[in-house]
């Protein structure tokens, strides 16, 4: 019985490492998502190739779901204000990054070609910036992982 309560003190302390390192990660993977969609998004503009509709349908990442809320909300009646805010509900968490795309997205239906260009230039480097820090977050996952590996380990050898 005691040894079945210590593999599991040793199992809990691993995914409890398992799981923060997880958070970490999950954060650089929707950054790096976000920031290869809004570079397709730029390339589509700059040929002119697509709607805002179609460029929105056609992705299946973090930068499409927020056009298509964005889309949605105003089709439905919502200001642009509000319809950006929506969208950039997605990015809860996110703070300065969602700010950002909030702004991205506010006036962005009703954007020329230039100006949306101007936009996705301007996002651009708070976007790599963003994506830096997770970046050093993700190192620290590995360290998070092994440490509860470890806690568990010393836990057990205390215990037996």
């Amino acid at each position: 019985m005691k040894t079945v309560g210590i593999a599991m003190l040793f199992g809990l302390c691993c995914m409890i490492g398992i799981r923060l390192g997880m958070k970490k990660t999950a954060r650089l993977r929707m950054l790096q998502s976000l920031r290869n969609e809004l570079s397709r998004f730029s390339e589509r503009i700059i040929t002119c190739s697509g709607t805002l509709t179609e460029i929105a349908e056609e992705g299946d990442g973090t930068l499409s779901r927020m056009l298509r809320i964005y889309l949605e909300q105003l089709c439905a009646g919502q200001k642009e204000a509000n319809a950006a805010e929506r969208a950039s509900e997605v990015l809860n968490g996110y703070g300065n990054v969602q700010n950002e795309v909030r702004s991205f997205l506010n006036g962005l239906s009703g954007a020329a070609r230039g100006s949306l260009i101007k936009r996705t230039e301007d996002l651009m480097p708070i976007l790599e910036r963003a994506v830096a820090e997770a970046e050093t977050e993700a190192k620290q996952a590995r360290v998070l992982r092994i440490s509860g590996v470890l806690t568990g380990a010393g836990l057990a050898i205390l215990l037996l």
